[in-house]
C-alpha cells in the first residue's frame, strides 16, 4: 500500500504498517500532530511533521521513511541534531558510486541528499561523526531551513580549507611524470572537484591532463601524451578500484577550460 499527500493517510498508514514490520509494536495512536508508538509498557511519541515531509518530497522512498521512524522508535537516534550552524563546518563532499543510491534504498536507510556527478559518481554531503561519516539528509535541510545549494557552497568551501598546502608526491619527469594525492583524511578523491589545485600540482606535467580516482584514498594525475602509458595507468587504475574497501570509478577525468571533464580518449 502507497498512502496519499494528506496528513491523515500518512498517519494511518503508519499506524496500520508498523505493527506489521515489527512485532513488539503492541500499539501505535495519534496525539495531535504526534503518533506514540507504544511496546508494552513504554511509550514513546515521535513528532510525524519531518518524516510527512521527507514522504511528500520523495514518495518512492516511502520505505526508507518508515525504516527510518522504525529505528527512531526504538531509540535509535544516530547523530544528534545540533542544528546547521554548528556542523557548517565540518560538511564535506564525498564522491560515491551511483550504487550507493540502490543500496541505501535496500538498507531503508533514510534519502540523503545529492547531485549526479560525471561519469557513474554522484556528489553527496556529510560529516564525520566518531569516525564515521554521517550522510546529510533531505529531512535534514529542510529541518535546517537551509537549501542544497547553501549545504553545496559550504562544503566546497570547507574542502577548499582543508586542502591547502596539503603534501602530494610527484614521480617522473616530463610526459612520465605523475601527481598523486594520497593525504588519507578521507577527501583525497574529492580533491577532484578542485581543478586549481589539480592545475597547480600538475603545473609542469605536458599535454592534457587525465586523472584518476580508483578509490576515496587515493588521486593520480598524469599526461596523455604517451598512449602506452595512458593504458598502463588506466589498467591499475582498475586494479585499485576492485581491491580497495572504498573503490570509486575505473572512469578517466580531465580539465577543459578549468572545469572538470570526463576524459574522452586523445
Amino acid at each position: 500500500m502507497t498512502p496519499s499527500n494528506e496528513f491523515d493517510t500518512f498517519i494511518a498508514y503508519l499506524m496500520t504498517t508498523l505493527p506489521e514490520l515489527d512485532e513488539s509494536i503492541t500499539d501505535v495512536q495519534q496525539v495531535g500532530t504526534d503518533i506514540v508508538v507504544v511496546r508494552g509498557d513504554i511509550s514513546l511519541p515521535i513528532a510525524i511533521e519531518p518524516f510527512e515531509r521527507a514522504y511528500r518530497r520523495r514518495p518512492d522512498a516511502i520505505d526508507a521513511v518508515v525504516s527510518t521512524l522504525l529505528r527512531v522508535s526504538k531509540g535509535e537516534q544516530g547523530v544528534p541534531d545540533l542544528g546547521y550552524q554548528t556542523i557548517a563546518e565540518l560538511i564535506v563532499p564525498q564522491l560515491k558510486p551511483i550504487a550507493l543510491l540502490v543500496d541505501m534504498v535496500d538498507r531503508g536507510a533514510e534519502p540523503i541528499i545529492y547531485r549526479l556527478f560525471l561519469a557513474d559518481l554522484i556528489l553527496t554531503y556529510a560529516i564525520r561523526d566518531r569516525g564515521r561519516l554521517s550522510y546529510l539528509t533531505e529531512t535534514q535541510i529542510e529541518r535546517w531551513g537551509v537549501s542544497e545549494q547553501t549545504v553545496h557552497e559550504q562544503a566546497m568551501r570547507n574542502l577548499t580549507a582543508k586542502s591547502q598546502d596539503i603534501p602530494y608526491h610527484l614521480a617522473g619527469k616530463g610526459s612520465q611524470q605523475v601527481v598523486i594525492f594520497n593525504v588519507n583524511d578521507g577527501l583525497d578523491a574529492a580533491r577532484l572537484l578542485l581543478p586549481d589545485l589539480i592545475q597547480q600540482a600538475a603545473r609542469n606535467i605536458p599535454g592534457n591532463l587525465v586523472i584518476g580516482i580508483p578509490n576515496r584514498d587515493f588521486m593520480v594525475v598524469f599526461s596523455d601524451d604517451d598512449p602506452d602509458r595512458v593504458t598502463a595507468v588506466s589498467l591499475q587504475i582498475t586494479q585499485d578500484m576492485r581491491q580497495h574497501a572504498h573503490g570509486l570509478t575505473t572512469s578517466l577525468f580531465t580539465i577543459t577550460d578549468g572545469e572538470i571533464r570526463d576524459y574522452k580518449g586523445m
